[in-house]
């Protein structure tokens, strides 16, 4: 399990160098802007939830976001107590731009001989995961992972 651990926090290192940066992002503040753009509307403690980070992580990050324009916090709709998050359209552009070169980033990770295939590798990984996760549900929509 540690070595699982070392290599994913080398390969988000990675990621944050070759990609995130050059966008004025981390690996937090892009995670959180995929969550919220493959939900469209989400409320904090889900978010906190699915990415895995601590409610104040959470409250830095969309502080980041918001002062971006990246996403708006409103009103739940049916309860004033509540707050939601959803993308702003430079969001949902940044992401998809940033997931672009995440994914290719990633393909030449796994195109190195003795890899196995990546769509295998992310499965196990996303049920690793679900076992982990304390309400046994998924951080993301099967379609992505």
């Amino acid at each position: 399990m540690a070595q699982l651990c070392r290599t994913a926090n080398t390969v988000r290192a990675s990621l944050e160098r070759t990609v995130l940066r050059e966008a004025g992002m981390t690996w937090t503040t892009y995670d959180v802007l995929v969550l919220v753009c493959a939900r469209q509307v989400i409320e904090p403690p889900d978010i906190a939830a699915q990415a895995g980070i601590a409610r104040a992580t959470l409250t830095s990050a969309l502080a980041v976001l918001s002062d971006r324009n990246l996403v708006r916090r409103e009103l739940h709709e049916h309860d004033q107590r509540r707050v939601v998050v959803r993308p702003t359209p430079s969001g949902a552009a940044l992401a998809g731009t940033l997931r672009r070169q995440v994914e290719a980033r990633q393909a030449q990770l796994f195109a190195a001989p003795g890899m196995p295939r990546e769509d295998d590798f992310a499965a196990a990984l996303a049920v690793l995961a679900d076992r982990f996760r304390p309400d046994g549900g998924c951080a993301y929509p099967r379609g992505d992972r």
